[in-house]
């Protein structure tokens, strides 16, 4: 898996996956072996929900959201910033509290957002089963509950609405490889775990433990160890371990890239391994910063600021009456010194193309300047960081939805040029990349300028024929009605064809012709 051929955008799905059949009895499987695993990675996409609450298919504009967040982090200090700014854009009143990694104060904050009365709370929770039985609180105060970043149980996932966060279990795995890569696939390793109890502390350590087990035999896991996000104490076991393990440690993956990996390699640097090779959970400007330091060698692409947003357009979108998925994952991919740059300097995409100049150049039929446009926007989208399927997908509507109001108002062979409702499906959402979509509106803006063309020219053909006639004949009594008559064509058409190419009305244009006339007859007589 190379992830220095890493392509932009990163246009993620954020609605279901294809889920594998669960396992006779997991729990007889080793915990090495994935299977063993199953009910907790995919947890929430087999259980069958409770009554939930109904939306009241209004809007979020207005709306009051408590949202409680596990405690203080640089990962949680960017999540509600996100969440701050989505709240800002749907118009919804937002109130964050912080539990301090403490699930009795995540008890006291559930007891003070239900005494609040929102409209719905959101929560991430501390610890897989208390979390899952505030979860169960939320729900039986009959307060709609969107859970976010660490999963709950099953019983949790029966009383939620949905569940968003990074999708640990599959970029856990995807690390692993990019690891076993970077370790030639063989010698001694350790994970410095996240906090005991959360499902990021079982996610960030046996995805990889089971996938390496598989893929690179011939490494070792030397010892598991959770330093509760700390970085003193995340120094100490690194440095017991090169103590105890010497030179048969070769590889530390970190469930953290901030806290934790500076805690790694503060204990790699004074003990003179810097030879180490260090993998974690990102992507924070820590381990950003890391990478291109080469500090660090891979993380995983998972935007805290993102991840925030998230939960909140997952409420927005309930409020409006949608349908919303039982889970909603962060995009997954790698950062490392091979990409880093395509990716992270990359702003958060904000769509700056005027599709109205590009209705106007296909009116004017104007095909370089339309080229142009749909190349630009391919740009555009390249320079982004990251671009929702959904975000995508409505973009094309507006596109396709604008040219084909061009194609009826200008009475256009539709069917020549878009075939017919399933192939428009098809060729704008079942395509395999970004550019062959944007690449089939760029064919069908340019098929409509070809038609207007032609059939502007056939109608400006017929105007001047109109035009030797009467200029032959103008001492007759003449209007749009005989004309009408002369060329085979109705009245009102004619008017409109003779305004559309001359720019005036025909009686105008004819009263002005017989003045213009009359001069000059004046003139030689």
């Amino acid at each position: 898996m190379d992830s220095d051929k890493v392509q932009v955008p990163l246009f993620w799905q954020t609605g279901g996956q294809q889920i594998p059949s669960r396992p006779d009895n997991p729990e007889k499987y080793p915990k090495d072996d994935s299977r063993h695993w199953y009910d907790m990675e995919y947890a929430g996409w087999h259980v069958r929900k409770l009554s939930l609450p109904e939306s009241p298919a209004d809007g979020p504009k207005g709306k009051s959201i408590v949202a409680l967040v596990s405690g203080i982090h640089p990962y949680s200090i960017d999540f509600q910033e996100g969440m701050r700014r989505a709240a800002v854009h749907f118009g919804i009143n937002l109130k964050i509290l912080l539990s301090q990694w403490d699930s009795n104060h995540q008890i006291y904050d559930v007891d003070e957002a239900i005494s609040l009365d929102p409209d719905l709370i959101i929560i991430w929770i501390d610890k897989i089963k208390s979390g899952s039985e505030l979860i169960v609180k939320i729900y039986n105060a009959g307060i709609p509950v969107i859970a976010a970043n660490t999963l709950p149980d099953d019983e949790g996932f029966k009383h939620i609405l949905s569940w968003t966060g990074p999708d640990d279990w599959t970029q856990f795995r995807l690390l692993a490889h990019r690891f076993a890569d970077l370790m030639n696939n063989r010698g001694g390793y350790a994970v410095i775990c996240h906090i005991e109890g959360t499902s990021a502390y079982y996610a960030r350590s046996w995805s990889v433990i089971t996938e390496l087990k598989k893929v690179s035999p011939e490494m070792e896991l030397l010892d598991m160890k959770s330093t509760g996000l700390d970085l003193e104490k995340t120094y100490k076991q690194v440095k017991s371990w090169i103590e105890k393990y010497g030179k048969e440690l070769k590889g530390i993956v970190s469930a953290d890239d901030s806290v934790t990996q500076l805690g790694i390699n503060r204990a790699l640097a004074e003990l003179g391994r810097e030879d180490v090779i260090r993998v974690a959970s990102g992507s924070s400007l820590t381990g950003i910063s890391l990478i291109r330091e080469n500090k660090c060698h891979a993380i995983t692409y998972q935007l805290a600021q993102q991840d925030g947003a998230l939960p909140l357009k997952v409420a927005a979108d309930w409020f409006n009456g949608l349908e919303i998925p039982p889970l909603r994952h962060l995009p997954v991919r790698l950062l490392d010194s091979g990409n880093i740059n395509l990716l992270v300097d990359r702003k958060q995409f904000v769509l700056d193309a005027d599709t109205d100049l590009l209705f106007q150049y296909i009116l004017d039929c104007r095909a370089d300047q339309v080229r142009g446009f749909y190349h630009e926007l391919i740009d555009g989208f390249f320079r982004s960081i990251d671009v929702s399927m959904e975000f995508f997908r409505g973009f094309c509507i507006e596109v396709y939805a604008n040219l084909h109001h061009i194609i009826k108002t200008a009475k256009l062979d539709e069917t020549a040029i878009v075939g017919s409702y399933e192939g428009i499906y098809k060729m704008l959402f079942q395509q395999l990349t970004l550019e062959k979509s944007i690449t089939w509106l760029e064919n069908i803006s340019l098929t409509i300028i070809d038609q207007l063309t032609v059939k502007r020219n056939r109608h400006g053909s017929l105007v001047r024929r109109v035009i030797d006639f009467v200029e032959k004949n103008y001492q007759k009594s003449l209007s749009l009605k005989t004309l009408s008559y002369e060329f085979n064509i109705t009245a009102p058409y004619l008017g409109k064809l003779f305004s559309d190419e001359t720019g005036e009305t025909f009686t105008v244009w004819l009263n002005r012709m017989r003045i213009e006339k009359a001069v000059e007859l004046m003139k030689t007589t």
